[in-house]
C-alpha cells in the first residue's frame, strides 16, 4: 500500500474513533452525579460498614463474572445509543416476539447494530484503497464517500430489519401451529385432565411439530409452578406470542374460568373460527393470484410466445420484400 493511501486511511480511522470517543466521554460526563452528590455519596460510603461495602463489590464482581463474553464486549458500544423509554420497550418486545429473550438481549443488538455500522463502511474504505494500491490509479473519492454512506445505512437498517422478519416469521409459525395444539387441548381437557396439565402435556407433544409454542407453554408451566394466577401467566403468553389469536384464546379461557361456562365448547368454537380464518385467507390468496399473474404474463410469457409465432412469418416477410 502506498504511503498516501496509508496515510489517508488512518485520518479516517482516527477520525472516526475520536467522534465517537468525544461521544462517550459527553455522555459519560452526562451520566456522572455532581460534586455535591459525589460528596454525599463518599459520606455514605464511609458511614457505611466495611463488611456490607465488601460484600456489595464481591456480588458484583460475582456478576460481572457471570455475565456472557457478548455482553460484556456489546455493552461499552451500546451505551453509545441513547434510547428512548418508548424505543427501549419497543425493542425488547420484537427481541421477546423473535425468541431472543437471554439476559442483555436489548445491549448486544444495540452493539452489534453499532458494530456493524462501523465495521462495513470501514470494509469499503479498505477495498477502494487495496483497489487503487493493486491498480496503481488514484482513489476515487466521491465513490467511496457514496459507497461509505450506503453501507453505513445498511448497517444502521439492516439489523433492525432481520429482527421484524424473524419476529413475523415466529409469530406466523406460532399461528399456525393454534388449532392442532386447541384440537390436542379439547381432547385432553374432555378426557379428564386439568387445563394447566393439559398445557403442560402439549407443550411435550408438540415440541417436535411445532418448538415455537411449545416454548411458550413451557414457560407458561414454569410460571403456574412458580406460583404466579393463571389469569396473569396467559396474559404474559399472549404478550409473548405476539400472536392475536392466543391473545384472544387467553382471554377466552379466562373469561370461562370466570363465569364458569363449558371450556372444552368454548376452546371448539375458537378453534372452528381459527380454521375458519384461515380458510378465508387461503381463498384471499387465491384469488389474487389471477391477478398477480398478469404482470408476468406479460412482460415474460407473451413475448416468448410472440417471438416463436411470428419469428419465422417475419423472416419470410423480411426474404420477400428483399427480393
Amino acid at each position: 500500500m502506498g504511503t498516501g493511501n496509508l496515510l489517508i486511511l488512518v485520518g479516517v480511522f482516527g477520525a472516526v474513533m475520536g467522534v465517537f470517543l468525544a461521544i462517550g466521554v459527553l455522555i459519560q460526563r452526562r451520566k456522572a452525579p455532581g460534586a455535591a452528590d459525589r460528596w454525599q455519596a463518599g459520606v455514605r460510603k464511609k458511614e457505611a460498614p466495611l463488611a456490607a461495602v465488601r460484600s456489595k463489590a464481591r456480588r458484583k464482581s460475582r456478576r460481572r463474572r457471570s455475565e456472557s463474553l457478548s455482553l460484556r464486549l456489546a455493552r461499552p458500544l451500546a451505551a453509545l445509543w441513547k434510547l428512548g423509554d418508548s424505543s427501549q420497550s419497543r425493542l425488547q418486545e420484537l427481541l421477546v416476539h423473535a425468541g431472543i429473550r437471554h439476559k442483555g438481549a436489548v445491549e448486544i443488538f444495540l452493539g452489534a447494530k453499532f458494530a456493524l455500522a462501523l465495521a462495513l463502511p470501514a470494509a469499503v474504505a479498505a477495498v477502494f484503497l487495496w483497489r487503487a494500491n493493486m491498480g496503481g490509479g488514484p482513489v476515487h473519492f466521491r465513490m467511496l464517500f457514496i459507497y461509505a454512506v450506503t453501507s453505513l445505512v445498511v448497517g444502521l437498517m439492516a439489523p433492525i430489519m432481520w429482527l421484524r422478519s424473524r419476529a413475523r416469521k415466529r409469530i406466523e409459525k406460532i399461528r399456525l401451529s393454534l388449532p392442532d395444539a386447541l384440537d390436542l387441548l379439547i381432547v385432553c381437557v374432555e378426557s379428564g385432565l386439568g387445563l394447566d396439565a393439559a398445557m403442560l402435556r402439549i407443550g411435550r407433544e408438540m415440541s417436535d411439530v411445532a418448538p415455537e409454542f411449545s416454548e411458550e407453554l413451557a414457560l407458561l408451566n414454569l410460571e403456574i409452578s412458580a406460583g404466579k394466577p393463571r389469569r396473569d401467566c396467559l396474559r404474559n403468553l399472549a404478550l409473548r406470542s405476539g400472536c392475536d389469536e392466543v391473545e384472544s384464546l387467553a382471554a377466552r379461557i379466562n373469561q370461562a374460568a370466570k363465569f364458569g361456562t363449558n371450556l372444552g365448547n368454548s376452546l371448539r368454537i375458537h378453534s372452528e373460527s381459527l380454521r375458519q380464518k384461515r380458510r378465508q385467507e387461503a381463498e384471499e390468496r387465491a384469488a389474487k393470484t389471477t391477478v398477480k399473474l398478469i404482470f408476468p404474463l406479460v412482460f415474460c410469457i407473451f413475448p416468448a410466445i410472440f417471438v416463436v409465432i411470428l419469428g419465422p412469418a417475419v423472416v419470410n416477410l423480411m426474404d420477400f420484400f428483399s427480393q
